[in-house]
């Protein structure tokens, strides 16, 4: 290999180091949760959702009130839907559930919705519930990145 294509790898392997874990979405206006849900028979049930806050989304009545094209009002904001989106959104579930420490055998995916505005997968852990997981996250709730963010 080159001197050049060494120093070429090497940029773009500390390019790939200095994102986001490779998640996708996060440093933009949507907001994410992570919704649990311990069933009674110890399964463990979640949502994971990127939603765009309700009062940046364009209606289609303002979109046609602005008038001169509405086609370039309505595509700002939100995500830019491609081949990948699925996948970005695929690992950023993953790196949620197991920083919060929720799955911790990975998860099955049961459903997904992908839109420009609201991007969401439900799934279920494939692990079951201990009671040490009952103590920490209850019957269900919400949590938010703050709580599944471990320090370094």
């Amino acid at each position: 290999m080159t001197k050049w294509g060494i120093l070429i790898l090497a940029a773009l392997l500390l390019m790939g180091c200095s994102t986001n874990n490779g998640r996708s979405y996060v440093e933009t206006e949507m907001a994410e949760t992570l919704e649990v849900e311990i069933l009674p028979n110890t399964s463990k049930m979640f949502t994971y959702r990127l939603r765009w806050p309700e009062e940046l989304i364009p209606s289609h009545i303002n979109v046609a009130r602005r008038g001169s094209d509405p086609g370039r009002e309505f595509a700002q904001g939100g995500v830019d839907l491609g081949r990948n989106t699925y996948d970005r959104l695929l690992t950023n579930t993953a790196y949620a559930v197991k920083q919060a420490g929720y799955c911790r055998d990975g998860f099955f995916e049961l459903d997904r919705s992908i839109s420009r505005y609201h991007l969401w997968v439900r799934g279920e852990c494939k692990d079951g519930a201990t009671e040490a997981d009952r103590q920490a996250f209850g019957a269900k709730q919400t949590l938010t990145p703050e709580r599944w963010q471990k320090s370094s």
